[in-house]
């Protein structure tokens, strides 16, 4: 299975992908293009929505530059990508062997070579397009290994994105951990701000009406389901701390935060009544310039344990001064 935060219905042009090395995708296409004397190499991909160009070769046509996109019903790519690993040798002249498109229209051959994922799903083709070099079927064993530089690559990148993801995550929720909330919030906080979103930032900290050992590993996996089962699909939340999860939160005004609180705090009292749950808020304009870590602070001071803490701190200070 691939990693939870690979998307491959997102272009690797619109995703972060620092681990690809799209440059290099570039040159293997330049060198394909002068082996087969070629008028194009490209490199397609299947999305959620359409199929498009990730790199090609330099080309006097516009027709295959990267980012060019072709709907989900091209039947020429549908079959290029599903082929057999092998690929196809196609005579574009023998309008029986394939439904050509006006792109194609004067093209005369095409070889190529499918893309897979690493779980074998499919990714897109490596396409060459007029090859003036033998037609044989042979031929198109010389792009194995750009086929397998690509599959190698695209390897690779999901064992990064495997990494990441565990190294954000935590362990007994399933959630962003603080490090990977640190990571993921102020990128999104920053998108929300440019279309005029207000922003709250809201700190939970789960405890129990005896002690606090009554507190295990399931309480924190009920608490963090609620969370994400009530905030919305652009909010980041994570399992900040031993019994604290924190979230970001975009509203439309100061009384949805305290909507969201109600409601998160009135489901765990409905699944273990035994629990409760302290809360602390602060509401954010669109206009506010705080950055993330000054928005956590000043959040996160609410809670009654911190309030606590702070207490013991001033006494020991006011202590420490006497003596």
């Amino acid at each position: 299975m691939l990693p939870e935060n690979v998307d491959t219905s997102i272009s690797l042009l619109k995703s972060d992908n620092t681990q690809l090395n799209l440059v290099r995708w570039m040159h293997q296409c330049e060198l394909m293009k002068r082996y087969y004397a070629a008028n194009v190499v490209f490199i397609i991909q299947e999305t959620g929505s359409n199929f498009e160009v990730i790199v090609s070769s330099i080309s006097q046509s516009r027709q295959f530059t990267t980012g060019t996109s072709f709907d989900r019903d091209h039947k020429v790519f549908q079959r290029l990508v599903r082929s057999l690993p092998d690929g196809l040798n196609i005579d574009l002249t023998n309008h029986n062997h394939v439904d050509l498109h006006e792109e194609f229209d004067q093209a005369k051959t095409l070889l190529t070579r499918p893309i897979l994922w690493p779980d074998g799903t499919h990714f897109g083709c490596i396409c060459v397009l007029n090859a003036k070099a033998s037609t044989s079927v042979s031929n198109s064993f010389m792009l194995e290994p750009f086929q397998i530089l690509l599959q190698q690559e695209l390897t690779l990148y999901c064992q990064t994105q495997r990494i990441e993801s565990l190294s954000m995550r935590d362990r007994e929720t399933g959630m962003l951990n603080q490090y990977g909330f640190i990571m993921m919030a102020p990128r999104q906080l920053s998108l929300g701000r440019r279309f005029g979103a207000h922003a709250g930032i809201i700190f939970f900290e789960l405890y129990s009406v005896h002690t606090i050992e009554h507190i295990e590993e399931k309480h924190h996996r009920l608490l963090g389901r609620i969370i994400q089962d009530t905030i919305r699909t652009a909010d980041i939340a994570a399992h900040y701390s031993d019994h604290q999860f924190v979230v970001l939160v975009f509203v439309d005004s100061e009384r949805d935060i305290l909507h969201i609180g109600q409601r998160v705090d009135k489901l765990i009292f409905q699944q273990n009544d035994q629990l409760k749950i302290d809360s602390s808020y602060n509401y954010f304009t669109p206009d506010s310039v705080l950055k993330l870590a000054p928005m956590l602070e000043k959040s996160k001071k609410g809670l009654k344990s911190e309030q606590l803490k702070l207490a013991v701190q001033e006494a020991k200070l006011k202590d420490s001064a006497t003596i």
